[in-house]
């Protein structure tokens, strides 16, 4: 005959009646009506679901009928208001007697009533439900508690506040933690996903440190990592590895398991002070940083995405904490994890989640560049596919990251690079230099640093010279950088440096290499000099201004240094000119004004000292280069020292030989770095009182030439006005000029100078001998090139001061011949005539 199915004393007479006491004698309040007329008694579910020897098909029948009335409001709203509670207990029991029957089915069902109810009855029910739960897994094995870990894990889940129903959370805790190291699988999956939910709840032992005073955390944190790696390690379940990661995730964020991987401190300052005799320094806790290794690698390998993204932000977190991160770090790399991580970001996709988290794991593996480099050089050209898609990708998140690891092989295993792989870089990073210039792809300061620092070592690879499209791509890549900061330079003062080194080494690749590899890069080597005749030069005068920083001002002087010092001879004329043109001189001394550091003196009197080798030849620069040390970086203490008395003082003298220098070449450009009196003045003051005596390392008929055309320019330009000056020193020179060695054509001439000069009488003889020598010159080279200069003697003006009639240059010529033809030799008369001809 078959079982009669337990009785609820359901009636049902088709027609709504009131509550009245079922056939077990319980109270008629606990009769609750259905929507279909009858009713159902609460205590006869109730008593039957605690029942340890009901039927498992009786428990099962009520399980299913109290399933239905859950879902009728005519029940559900009376066991809400009166018995909210009633039912929580019973279904516990009812869970605890199916798991010791082993009957899944039955479990199944209770646990789904469980959720029901808390669901549908709200907190009541749901608190005592978590409490109850927690309070049988709370101790003793769980190997048959499956199905109630998954329903306290579901009420964890889905209600608001869950953790705070649980009476003794951190027994539940160790519980749990105790309880993995059962063999299931399911069971396991299952205690990890209530251990995450209890971190999250922060529900955990090192949430509640004031209240745990008895419990080691350290050993409770150790057995979990220990035992939760072990499952990682060995499941391949990846319902189980998301559950492990997520929990490992969650505890390294509070930081539970630092104390782990750096070691027992205790330990270790005993064998400090004991001065231990161990020559490896192993943590105490090594086995679990190598664990920890082993075990992510299954994850890594998962087809699930989220498995692996996940593995990766584990290992991010772990490597990002205050842990030994050395251990730590070269443990990683010796047990092959990067190879892994590789090995996912290879066959990402480019999916963006596992490249981020790929990369910044990468990244934080590669602090240790020396352990790290070998791995990064094996995995490089995995690196170049997700190079170029971040970069594509405006501030993307893991672009600068990239960027460093890309760096980071160059800089230390340049080698391993083919041509094509350096030359694919530079044109990727060219891109992105010009799609920011333009503003269509912006990008944060780091990035910008990283892409000119590449570029950089690229140029510098021994095989930089061999890519055949790199100086073109060098060439776009530093305009773009410079076009996109130094104009902008208050809003890019960090990334200026960066354009600038990036142009600085351009101009060096550009003159490294054999004749045949350097014209080659002859346009880029123009492009640089363009530059700096724009953008550099138009800065350096907004610099005297706005008073810019000095490290960009030292880049720039250095590049122009470079340029008037390496490239070729025409270059640096024409340079040199372009610099002079552009009112170096005053700029010169806004700089050291500026900046009053001894290092933009060297470098600015430098730069002045290679001008002047180019505009007047003769190496007056070398003048400027001796004595830059003691020359001052105020133009008007410049000329005081001009007019002091150095016959005992060679550093003095060398410094007044410079300072006629630097004044004579600015009267090529217009300059007045003082009053044309005070400038008067400080001349004729030299003159008096050092005559034309110069320190004997220095030609005095080189300087004697220059200090002639000097005082000749001063006494020119002040001729209209009502500047007095000094006799003395007018005959004093005339004496010198009469007496010692000089040449009034050997260097480059002022026509003013040149003018003065031919209307003075007294100086008829003295010039008579220098025209003369010219004279023989020019006939035997028609052009004739000052030394070491741009400049070429200029025999139109000379004409054109005899056309003025405003010298005695014609008649002196005229006399001049008359006197050689008298007392000179044929070839004199002919080396006259020719000059004279040459008009």
């Amino acid at each position: 005959k078959p079982p009669q199915s337990p009785s609820l004393h359901m009636e049902s007479d088709g027609e709504h009646s009131p509550p009245h006491a079922c056939g077990a004698g319980h109270r008629a309040s606990h009769s609750l009506p259905t929507s279909a007329g009858g009713s159902v008694c609460v205590s006869c579910a109730a008593a039957l679901l605690s029942s340890a020897s009901a039927p498992s098909h009786h428990v099962s029948h009520v399980l299913a009928s109290l399933s239905l009335a859950l879902a009728d409001p005519a029940f559900l709203a009376p066991l809400r208001a009166a018995h909210p509670r009633l039912l929580a207990v019973p279904l516990v029991e009812a869970l605890a007697g199916a798991a010791a029957r082993r009957d899944a089915a039955l479990a199944t069902q209770a646990s789904d009533l469980a959720a029901d109810l808390a669901s549908a009855v709200g907190p009541p029910a749901a608190s005592e439900l978590v409490a109850r739960l927690a309070h049988v897994l709370s101790s003793g094995s769980l190997v048959k508690h499956f199905h109630m870990l998954h329903c306290l894990g579901f009420l964890l889940n889905s209600i608001k506040g869950a953790s705070a129903y649980i009476g003794d959370a951190v027994s539940l805790f160790l519980n749990l933690v105790n309880n993995l190291r059962l063999p299931s699988d399911e069971i396991r999956g299952e205690i990890l996903f209530m251990l995450y939910k209890l971190s999250l709840l922060n529900a955990t032992p090192w949430d509640n440190i004031c209240d745990n005073d008895n419990v080691d955390l350290s050993a409770v944190g150790k057995s979990l990592l220990q035992l939760s790696l072990e499952v990682l390690l060995k499941t391949q379940n990846d319902a189980v590895r998301l559950n492990c990661i997520a929990l490992l995730l969650a505890l390294a964020k509070k930081e539970a398991f630092d104390i782990l991987l750096l070691g027992d401190l205790s330990l270790i300052k005993s064998v400090e002070e004991e001065e231990s005799t161990q020559t490896d320094d192993v943590p105490p806790n090594a086995s679990i940083i190598v664990l920890f290794a082993d075990a992510v690698k299954g994850s890594l390998l998962s087809t699930n995405l989220e498995v692996q993204t996940g593995t990766l932000d584990l290992i991010f977190h772990f490597l990002s904490s205050d842990a030994n991160i050395c251990v730590v770090l070269q443990t990683l790399v010796d047990e092959n994890v990067a190879d892994y991580v590789f090995e996912v970001l290879r066959l990402s996709g480019n999916n963006d989640p596992l490249v981020i988290s790929s990369i910044q794991v990468l990244s934080l593996l590669a602090t240790s560049e020396e352990m790290f480099k070998e791995k990064l050089a094996i995995g490089f050209s995995t690196l170049l596919p997700v190079l170029h898609y971040v970069t594509e990708i405006p501030f993307h998140p893991v672009q600068s990251q990239v960027l460093r690891l890309v760096w980071i092989c160059i800089a230390n295993c340049s080698g391993i690079l083919s041509l094509s792989q350096e030359e694919q870089i530079a044109c990727t990073l060219t891109l992105i230099l010009r799609r920011n210039d333009s503003g269509e792809l912006g990008m944060c300061s780091e990035t910008f640093a990283l892409v000119c620092s590449i570029l950089i070592e690229i140029m510098r690879s021994p095989s930089a010279h061999d890519i055949q499209k790199l100086p073109s791509l060098i060439e776009e890549a530093s305009k773009h950088a410079i076009s996109s900061t130094l104009p902008h330079a208050y809003d890019s003062a960090f990334l200026v440096p960066h354009s600038l080194r990036l142009l600085k080494e351009a101009l060096i690749f550009c003159l490294e290499g054999n004749t045949d590899k350097i014209s080659v890069k002859k346009d880029l080597e123009d492009s640089v000099i363009e530059i700096c005749g724009t953008y550099l030069l138009h800065w350096l005068e907004t610099a005297v201004v706005d008073g810019n920083d000095d490290e960009t001002l030292g880049e720039i002087l250095q590049i122009f240094h470079i340029i008037l010092s390496s490239t070729c001879h025409n270059k640096q004329l024409k340079f040199a000119e372009m610099l002079a043109s552009s009112s170096w001189f005053s700029l010169s001394f806004g700089f050291m004004g500026l900046f009053p550091t001894d290092h933009v003196k060297s470098v600015v009197y430098l730069i002045t000292s290679s001008i002047v080798d180019k505009i007047l030849g003769c190496k007056y620069g070398e003048t400027i280069r001796d004595a830059y040390v003691y020359l001052p970086s105020d133009p008007t203490e410049l000329v005081y020292l001009l007019g002091q008395c150095s016959s005992e003082d060679f550093n003095l003298a060398s410094c007044q030989c410079a300072i006629l220098v630097i004044l004579y070449a600015c009267s090529f450009y217009n300059e007045r770095l003082v009053a044309d009196s005070q400038l008067l003045s400080s001349v004729e003051q030299y003159i008096l009182l050092n005559g034309g005596k110069f320190p004997y390392e220095i030609a005095g008929s080189v300087m004697l030439t220059l200090l002639v055309h000097l005082y000749a320019f001063v006494r020119g330009i002040s001729f209209g006005c009502t500047i007095q000056h000094s006799p003395e020193a007018e005959r004093t020179l005339f004496h010198v000029m009469a007496c010692k060695e000089w040449d009034l054509l050997f260097i480059r001439v002022h026509p003013i100078a040149l003018k003065w000069l031919f209307q003075k009488v007294e100086l008829l003889e003295p010039l008579s001998f220098q025209m003369l020598n010219f004279c023989r010159t020019f006939c035997e080279d028609r052009t004739v090139v000052l030394l070491n200069s741009s400049q070429l003697v200029d025999i139109k003006m000379v004409a054109e001061l005899v056309f003025s009639g405003e010298t005695s240059l014609s008649s002196l010529l005229v006399s001049l011949l008359n006197q050689i033809i008298k007392d000179g030799t044929e070839d004199e008369v002919f080396s006259v005539w020719c000059y004279r001809c040459s008009w």
